[in-house]
């Protein structure tokens, strides 16, 4: 039997615990941040009360070393940074749920960087956790292809689906055996996924059709959108994109070179032609910036 602390939320998170209270493995506490939406956190805590277990809010868990010393492992997953007196506590220490191919994409928004880069392929890692940023040893891993027609929430969906197989795989493992299981090292190139700030999401017109719309499908609302200028300093929100096909145009970048009804136009980018619907109407001719 292990006995284990969950630490997070969100629907990942509410994935991986119910996969492990459906498997026999429930954790003897969950914590959740006190950030945690709404939602997640009555979806968290019915969870919690359905299965029996008891539940607390912490920041950093600093106040829970005391509960922590006395289990095998503690298992994060879209919770804060933790300070060694912290992951250090539990006999087998503590692990995270990240939603990248360490070492891809270590940071705080790792989907919405995949996807602004171009990305084919990522996945979910079990990592351990040590003093810096998602650069502790590799438990488990999955790799999951990233779809043409994937944006931000529908490859955020699909790693939230593996996020419980991944998990359930370590716990296995100290169930079978009493410890985690073989760890490796972080190979290959690093990058950082840091912290999107709304006024990120300016379009440059320059670059490829497929940059901008791998930027706009990254961040679909509710999150603060793409979005770009008219020639009259009026903001232009991007609401959806489709994947660049067909010919280019002679026009500078940035030119509206038609409109397709329903809120959809044709712009003109560096390199070809992106479809984008917008929140206000434009038409053929109009330069954005």
């Amino acid at each position: 039997m292990i006995r284990w602390v969950f630490a997070g939320g969100k629907p990942q998170g509410i994935r991986v615990l119910r996969r492990a209270i459906e498997r026999g493995r429930p954790p003897v506490l969950i914590v959740w941040p006190p950030d945690l939406p709404a939602a997640d956190l009555t979806e968290l805590t019915g969870l919690a009360d359905s299965a029996g277990i008891p539940t607390a809010s912490s920041a950093n868990l600093e106040d829970r070393v005391g509960d922590l010393s006395s289990v095998d492992l503690l298992v994060t997953c879209r919770f804060g940074l933790l300070k060694p007196r912290v992951f250090e506590a539990p006999r087998l220490g503590a692990v995270n749920v990240h939603s990248s191919l360490l070492p891809r994409y270590r940071g705080v928004h790792p989907v919405a960087w995949a996807l602004i880069r171009g990305e084919r392929v990522t996945g979910v890692t079990v990592h351990r956790i040590d003093a810096k940023i998602d650069t502790g040893p590799i438990l488990a891993q999955i790799e999951v292809p990233i779809a043409a027609e994937d944006d931000i929430w529908g490859l955020t969906a699909k790693l939230d689906a593996v996020s419980a197989d991944v998990v359930d795989e370590v716990l296995e493992a100290v169930v079978r055996t009493g410890s985690l299981p073989p760890a490796r090292p972080q190979t290959g190139e690093a990058s950082s996924a840091p912290r999107r700030r709304p006024e990120d999401g300016r379009i440059d017109w320059a670059v490829s059709a497929r940059g901008v719309h791998d930027l706009c499908r990254a961040l679909r609302p509710p999150l603060p959108p793409a979005f770009a200028f008219t020639a009259d300093g009026g903001r232009v929100e991007i609401l959806d994109s489709r994947r660049p096909g067909g010919n280019g145009s002679d026009l500078p970048a940035g030119t509206v070179v038609e409109t397709m009804g329903g809120g959809w136009h044709a712009v003109a980018c560096g390199d070809g032609v992106v479809a984008l619907r917008t929140d206000i109407p434009l038409v053929p001719g109009a330069l954005l910036s």
